[in-house]
């Protein structure tokens, strides 16, 4: 009886809505309606001028037609017939996104050029892309589509992505296929098509067999036992399995949520990303991932995949929430984690990083040598511009796309829209039938002060939202020139609802203070912070370059191996932040500031030597002594933004 009312339960959800309703508080905006300025311009142009419009230097499968061609994995080479789809998918995603933002008309062609292959080789059965690639390497080609449709509004899109999901008829139910309901979705929000919706709830509360961490760990769920998915997510069950799976699947009852309105699919992933933060959160911004989640250890690391997921799937819960908690999660894990995985020309990138690394060589990843696979993954620390599985080496060309595709969006009710995550940039959007740009000036994260000014040719009345970090306790809000002297915080977001003239501006100050933070299982490990930005001992390096590939290109394409030639393990000898010395000079708009050499913010600490804290051969960073055996000299520490760094020391113990 139970069951029978729980079905009768959805199907009037699907039914009640007649006309389609839509719960969140904000939307995307086409990505041509945003123009990135600054160090972002200038990290997407160093992206397309690296490994982006380079991918054959990343060896198999970016030497191949990509969706063009029915790829065969190399002899001896490691994988299954989907992977080389879904890497090849999110090259295409990231560069398409790439392109649209900086006008690189080779990189949107090259994406357009897979998708009308796709779209003149369809069977009978409708279904979309080369017949090895499965449900979840669809999932992230249908994104590049998505982005597509944003700006060409090319129709042919929506009807072969319906064809695609209705025309065979099945449920996506099982693993990562579930996740297809992200599509479903956005299919459904521009077509009305109710099957749609009916096909995206009943594909979740069908679903088989997903732990709540992926698609891992289904021998202790019962595969062939119905999901328990929501009740899982709701319930207190620490985070498990997968990272990228976890980050993945999170999102989906959030989404469920937009189209819905049911409470409980948002409470259930607001719940598990909760949980992630608690039991699994590093210091960098991105959960611990050395392919499962693997808790708050000092010495832990991430996989690449796992930092441009969260932030995808963080995107979602802003758009859901309002809440700026979640532009706080992407700020963090792209500023901090995801820069300090790439190589800053973007020529070569990690598979795990970490906030300690003070080595990168063949064998410093350790984390899975106990695995049948794990000796082939010793290497994946090395800055390289390919890994032994190669989804980050197409994943890392999505991250700073997803970050500026969310740094604008448009309120869901038309009231105006919202500066989620700022940047230099100038976004373009009609309210109340005319055309206003708002242009963003500001070295944000490295400047406290943030400027908009509003272009339009008559006055305009709307809400303009922007987003208050937790970490900014006293903001300040000028309109222009004047101190805006009572304004509301609610769930870290602040509106500003006037009649807005041309030239109108917005200074919004973010006071950054020194703080001093604790991290590890035990709390025992302390990291330096200032604003968004998470502050490393850079240790210095000598490299040695390697040949991976064999491409001609590869001479402009290092490999390397890194061993420290500097000092790294040191205790702080600090009570609190207010003992740091913050510094901060003005470098030159050509000068990139997140080359070292040019970095404009820097804080001296005072430390000492731990003599007995040391590294085996090459292998990744211990945890730190039982015993601290210091130095009796005092030194000074110059600490610079992680994202700066490529080895690097983040956490430290203190000396007492």
């Amino acid at each position: 009886m139970k069951n029978i009312t729980s079905i009768i339960l959805l199907l009037l959800t699907v039914f009640s809505i007649n006309a389609q309703q839509y719960f969140g508080k904000s939307k995307e905006a086409a990505l041509t309606s945003i123009k990135p300025e600054g160090w972002i311009k200038e990290f997407l142009q160093r992206q397309a001028n690296g490994l982006g419009s380079s991918p054959t230097v990343s060896g198999y499968p970016f030497n191949t037609n990509m969706w063009m061609e029915d790829i065969n994995i190399p002899v001896g080479h490691a994988g299954k017939d989907w992977w080389p789809y879904e890497q090849t998918a999110y090259y295409i995603d990231g560069t398409l996104r790439c392109g649209y933002l900086i006008n690189d008309t080779a990189l949107i062609n090259y994406a357009k050029q897979n998708f009308e292959y796709t779209f003149n080789n369809i069977d009978e059965s409708g279904i979309l892309g080369q017949p090895k690639a499965d449900g979840w390497a669809r999932v992230v080609y249908f994104r590049a589509l998505m982005a597509e449709y944003e700006v060409s509004k090319n129709e042919e899109i929506l009807s072969k992505m319906t064809d695609n999901f209705l025309k065979t008829p099945r449920l996506f139910d099982e693993g990562r296929v579930l996740l297809n309901i992200e599509q479903i979705l956005w299919l459904y929000s521009k077509t009305n098509n109710n099957k749609l919706l009916e096909l995206a709830i009943n594909s979740f509360h069908s679903n088989k067999g997903t732990s709540l961490g992926g698609e891992y760990g289904n021998e202790k769920k019962g595969v062939n036992l119905p999901s328990k998915l929501l009740d899982r997510m709701l319930s207190d069950e620490t985070p498990s399995g997968h990272g990228v799976g976890f980050v993945e699947q999170v999102k989906i009852p959030a989404i469920l949520y937009l189209y819905t309105g049911n409470k409980k699919y948002l409470d259930a992933s607001l719940n598990a990303l909760h949980k992630l933060e608690k039991h699994h959160m590093l210091v960098d911004g991105c959960q611990s991932s050395v392919e499962h989640l693997g808790g708050k250890a000092v010495n832990m690391a991430h996989e690449t995949c796992d930092i441009v997921d969260l932030s995808w799937s963080a995107g979602y819960m802003f758009m859901a929430t309002n809440d700026g908690h979640w532009g706080d999660i992407i700020e963090r894990a792209i500023f901090n984690a995801g820069l300090g995985s790439l190589d800053k020309n973007f020529k070569a990138h990690q598979y795990y990083s970490a906030p300690n690394q003070p080595v990168a060589a063949e064998e410093t990843s350790q984390f899975n040598i106990h695995l049948d696979w794990g000796g082939m993954a010793t290497g994946r620390m090395c800055y390289r511009t390919g890994h032994d599985t190669e989804c980050c080496t197409g994943n890392i060309q999505r991250m700073m796309p997803v970050y500026v595709s969310r740094m604008w969006l448009q309120n869901s009710d038309n009231s105006g829209v919202t500066a989620a995550l700022y940047g230099a940039s100038e976004f373009s959007f009609n309210q109340n039938e005319a055309e206003i740009k708002i242009k963003q000036e500001t070295n944000y994260p490295f400047d406290e002060a943030i400027s908009f000014t509003f272009n339009m040719k008559q006055k305009n009345k709307f809400a303009f939202r922007m987003r208050i970090p937790e970490w900014c306790k006293n903001p300040e809000i000028l309109v222009n020139g004047k101190q805006l002297k009572r304004f509301v915080i609610e769930k870290g977001m602040v509106q500003v609802e006037r009649k807005f003239a041309n030239n109108d501006n917005i200074i919004l100050k973010l006071p950054m203070e020194l703080k001093l933070t604790t991290w590890g299982e035990k709390n025992e490990g302390f990291a330096v912070e200032r604003g968004p930005l998470v502050y490393s001992l850079p240790v210095n390096k000598k490299e040695i370059m390697f040949p991976y590939i064999g491409d001609a290109k590869l001479a402009n394409f290092p490999n390397k191996l890194m061993y420290p030639t500097s000092n790294w393990s040191y205790a702080l000898d600090i009570k609190n932040g207010s003992e740091a010395k913050f510094s901060q000079t003005t470098i030159s708009e050509n000068q990139y500031p997140w080359d070292l050499e040019n970095t404009p913010v820097k804080i001296k600490v005072s430390a000492k030597k731990v003599n007995n804290w040391k590294i085996d051969g090459t292998k990744h960073a211990p945890s730190f002594p039982n015993e601290l055996e210091l130095d009796n000299k005092i030194e000074t520490l110059e600490l610079v933004p992680l994202g700066a760094t490529y080895l690097r020391m983040t956490i430290f113990p203190k000396t007492n």
